[in-house]
C-alpha cells in the first residue's frame, strides 16, 4: 500500500485581531473629535477647548544619548481665547535600560490674548528644566512610567517686559499598553496618564497649569517615525493682575503628534522606553 502524504501549508497567523484593533482605532480617533467639540458646550461658561499641534524631532547616538525638541502650537478657541507658539529643544542621557536624566530650554509666545472680551499684552516665557525620566517593564505588553521634572519659569509681559519668575515641579504618572498593528513590526500604544504641577517659589505666570489626565494613543509608521494623538483634560489658572488673584477654570484638547527620528533608533538605550 502505497503511503499518501499530504502537503501542509504553514498556518498563516489571522489578521482579523490586527484588522479590528485598526478599527478601534479610527474610531477612538473620531470619538476623540467629537468629544472635544460636543463636550465644551453642555457648559460654556466652565470648560474651554484647545487644539496642540507638534512636530517633537529626535536624534539618537549609538548607544545613550538623545536629543529631542518640541515645535509647536497651542490654540485655545472658545474660553480666554489666546495662540501660544512653542519651541522647546533637549538632551538626554540614558543611565541604565529605562532611567535616564535630561534637561532643556523651553521658549513659547503667546498671542491674541483675550480674556473677557479684554485683549491682553502678548508674553514671552522661558522655561528651563531638568528631569528624571524612569520606565519600568511590567510584562512583555504593559509599561509604567515616571517623570520628574523642575522647572524654572520667566513669564514677560512684552509691554514692559516685567516678569513673573517662578519655580515649580512637575510629576508625571502614565500606564502605557503596546500590541501589535496590521503591519509587521509595528505597533499601537494606549496610554492612559496624570500629571500634576506644584508651584515651589515665586508667582505663577498669567496662565498655569495645574493638573492634567490624558488618554492617547499612538502608532509607529516605521521604525524612526511615528504619530500620537492624545485628548487631554486639565486644570488651569489665570492670573490678570499682579498679586495672588487668579481665577481656575478646566480645558479639553486635542493634540496631535509627530516624531520623526535620526541616528541608530533600534540600538540605543532609549529605544524600549521611549
Amino acid at each position: 500500500m502505497v503511503e499518501l502524504k499530504t502537503k501542509h501549508e504553514p498556518m498563516v497567523p489571522s489578521r482579523r485581531p490586527s484588522i479590528i484593533r485598526s478599527l478601534l482605532f479610527q474610531r477612538l480617533l473620531a470619538l476623540s473629535t467629537v468629544l472635544l467639540l460636543t463636550l465644551p458646550t453642555l457648559n460654556a461658561d466652565e470648560i474651554g477647548k484647545q487644539v496642540w499641534l507638534d512636530v517633537n524631532p529626535r536624534w539618537y547616538s549609538k548607544d545613550d544619548l538623545k536629543v529631542t525638541g518640541v515645535f509647536g502650537v497651542r490654540q485655545a478657541l472658545n474660553k480666554n481665547e489666546w495662540t501660544r507658539y512653542v519651541v522647546k529643544p533637549s538632551v538626554a542621557y540614558s543611565l541604565s535600560h529605562g532611567f535616564d536624566i535630561g534637561a532643556g530650554l523651553g521658549m513659547n509666545y503667546t498671542n491674541n490674548i483675550d480674556v473677557d472680551a479684554i485683549t491682553l499684552p502678548d508674553r514671552f516665557a522661558i522655561v528651563p528644566f531638568q528631569g528624571l525620566n524612569y520606565v519600568y517593564l511590567l510584562t512583555k505588553q504593559w509599561k509604567f512610567n515616571a517623570y520628574l521634572r523642575l522647572e524654572e519659569k520667566f513669564d514677560y509681559d512684552t509691554l514692559d517686559w516685567e516678569s513673573r519668575n517662578s519655580l515649580r515641579l512637575r510629576l508625571r504618572l502614565r500606564g502605557i499598553y503596546e500590541f501589535a498593528a496590521y503591519q509587521t513590526e509595528r505597533y499601537f500604544r494606549a496610554t492612559l496618564s496624570w500629571e500634576g504641577f506644584k508651584t515651589a517659589a515665586g508667582t505663577d505666570g498669567l496662565i498655569t497649569d495645574k493638573s492634567r489626565i490624558t488618554l492617547g494613543l499612538e502608532r509607529s509608521f516605521t521604525h524612526n517615525q511615528k504619530g500620537r494623538v492624545e485628548l487631554t483634560w486639565q486644570r488651569q489658572s489665570l492670573g490678570i493682575v499682579s498679586g495672588d488673584s487668579f481665577d481656575d477654570y478646566s480645558d479639553i484638547y486635542l493634540r496631535v503628534r509627530y516624531y520623526p527620528s535620526w541616528g541608530d533608533v533600534i540600538r540605543n538605550k532609549f529605544w524600549h522606553s521611549d
